[in-house]
């Protein structure tokens, strides 16, 4: 393993607590028998263990009382990244250092290989085709894009940005009355 896994908790005070991962697999929680102790009303005694492999960190939840979140998202298993922030009930630690796959990722779509992905979920980490992330249109307008194999948010992989919108120009702006001095064009 190339990168050493490292969880940072931050307490009220300002002073970081550092968690050194070891290869295989790790289990934090209130109880001394866990490998990592975290003394907090909110951390169950088993609340969550978190495997750390070559190919990357992933945690699991323990069936704790409050809950394991990742990026304020509830999970049971989810992939850990660099920066993203996993809490244990209200413990917020960041993942600092987490190892990453050497090897490129597929380019197809998890369901439909021989179609391209344009989707990642956040939570487990596959990639689909348009058609096949489940996209529910909430109050407001705003659409949410869910998983279809563990309903974690989904997320474009490309982000495309429109072009730049262009000055009417030419017949559309005849139409409108104006010539190119803005002028109108039927004197």
């Amino acid at each position: 393993m190339a990168v050493p896994a490292r969880l940072v908790i931050q307490d009220s005070n300002g002073a970081a607590q550092v968690i050194q991962l070891k290869k295989g697999l790790n289990r934090l929680g209130r109880s001394a028998a866990n490998d990592f102790v975290i003394v907090d009303p909110s951390v169950s005694r088993l609340h969550c263990e978190i495997e750390v492999r070559d190919d990357g960190m992933f945690v699991r939840d323990l069936d704790s009382s409050n809950g394991t979140f990742v990026d304020g998202q509830p999970v049971s298993r989810a992939q850990l990244h660099p920066g993203q922030t996993l809490q244990l009930g209200s413990v917020r630690m960041i993942v600092e250092q987490a190892p990453e796959p050497v090897c490129e990722p597929p380019k197809g779509c998890y369901n439909h290989p021989e179609h391209p992905a344009s989707m990642r979920c956040k939570q487990c980490g596959k990639i689909f085709c348009g058609s096949c992330v489940h996209v529910l249109r909430r109050v407001g307008g705003k659409y949410l894009r869910l998983c279809p194999v563990c309903s974690g948010h989904c997320e474009p992989m490309v982000v495309v940005k429109p072009p730049p919108k262009k000055l009417i120009t030419g017949f559309l702006r005849k139409l409108m009355g104006k010539t190119t001095d803005e002028r109108p064009f039927f004197e």
